[in-house]
């Protein structure tokens, strides 16, 4: 599990600062989605490159789990990093974080699923891929695909016996 962290010394001045794994091919995947969400409110760098901005913050921590960094100093780690830079800044998905900070069976199930992705990320990567395309600005839905032939090999076993 990760440690979540709440605040910083150190705030970003211009824009809040999302720290995620430069090395992560599952992380630069969902960074990009969330780019197209978000727009250049947010500043997306990998930790690799931001940690010395935020000496208080252990690089340890950073390899832990993606940080989101708000103006104030806040610091939001895992899936409430993302829920709440989405919060913030793409106004479809403004439910999710209260939804995670008053509903407790869904904060403990989000960040049990991200320690869960976090540590199987390019056996995750790989899923992603096969179920949404490479190319995460213009996903395919493959998974409706693989549904549908589920659905079939179904429908021709419960049919046949």
């Amino acid at each position: 599990m990760f440690t979540k962290l709440y605040k910083t010394n150190h705030p970003p001045k211009n824009q809040p600062v999302m720290a995620w794994d430069g090395n992560c091919g599952f992380c630069r995947y969902w960074v990009i989605k969330w780019k197209i969400m978000t727009g250049e409110k947010i500043r997306y760098q990998p930790f690799q490159e931001v940690h010395k901005e935020f000496p208080d913050i252990g690089l340890k921590y950073f390899r832990q789990a993606i940080r989101f960094i708000d103006l104030d100093g806040r610091i939001y780690t895992g899936p409430a990093a993302v829920f709440q830079a989405l919060h913030k800044y793409a106004k479809k998905w403004r439910w999710v974080m209260p939804v995670y900070n008053k509903f407790w069976p869904f904060r403990f199930l989000s960040d049990h699923l991200y320690t869960f992705v976090s540590a199987n990320r390019v056996r995750m990567y790989w899923i992603v891929v096969r179920l949404m395309g490479k190319n995460p600005a213009r996903p395919k839905h493959y998974w409706i695909i693989y549904m549908a032939a589920l659905l079939a090999i179904i429908a021709v076993f419960t049919i046949n016996f």
